[in-house]
């Protein structure tokens, strides 16, 4: 009543293959098991040894914050390249603020108040007149920032060319070609 021959496939794989023609079977060795339990384990106690965090939140609630503080506190140091793309990011959040605040003083029409400020200032007795008035200060900014009306000799500060700036945070190759011309 049988079929074929009655041995494992594995010791018909290993004789060589036996009368029933059963394809040959790789047999792993006990030193091969002992290597990949060993790394299993390894791998196992690495994932152990992770501390996994999920934090939930409405946007804007700070979930962001305390991911950056724990790297801060507990990661790698920075390195310069990371430290200069943090002053482009810092930077450009700055002209955004600004620009959005020099525009909504125009759109609310409050640019009559930066001139009366700038009189009571004059007035006073005891104040330093040898620096900007608000009012000088807000054209500036609007000139510079909204407007885009500033001359090209104006907007450097340095009064030479471009290899003259000395201008670190917009040397970061991450931070795109147009990093400082915002």
């Amino acid at each position: 009543m049988g079929c074929g021959d009655s041995k494992p496939a594995v010791e018909t794989a290993a004789s060589g293959g036996g009368a029933s023609g059963a394809p040959a079977i790789k047999t792993t060795t006990a030193n091969e098991s002992k290597n990949i339990e060993a790394q299993l384990a390894a791998a196992q106690q690495e994932e152990e040894g992770k501390i996994k965090m999920l934090l939930l939140g409405a946007g804007e609630s700070g979930k962001s914050t305390i991911f950056k503080q724990m790297r801060l506190l507990y990661g790698t140091e920075r390195s310069d390249e990371d430290l200069r793309m943090y002053g482009v990011v810092a930077r450009s959040n700055i002209v955004v603020a600004v620009r959005k605040l020099c525009s909504h003083l125009r759109n609310l029409g409050l640019e009559e108040e930066l001139d009366r400020e700038s009189r009571e200032n004059e007035d006073l007795e005891d104040g330093d007149h040898s620096s900007m008035t608000c009012r000088q200060a807000y054209d500036e900014l609007m000139a510079y920032l909204v407007d885009n009306t500033a001359t090209a000799s104006a907007q450097d500060p340095t009064g030479g060319g471009s290899e003259d700036r000395r201008d670190w945070v917009g040397q970061s190759p991450r931070a795109g070609l147009a990093a400082n011309n915002d």
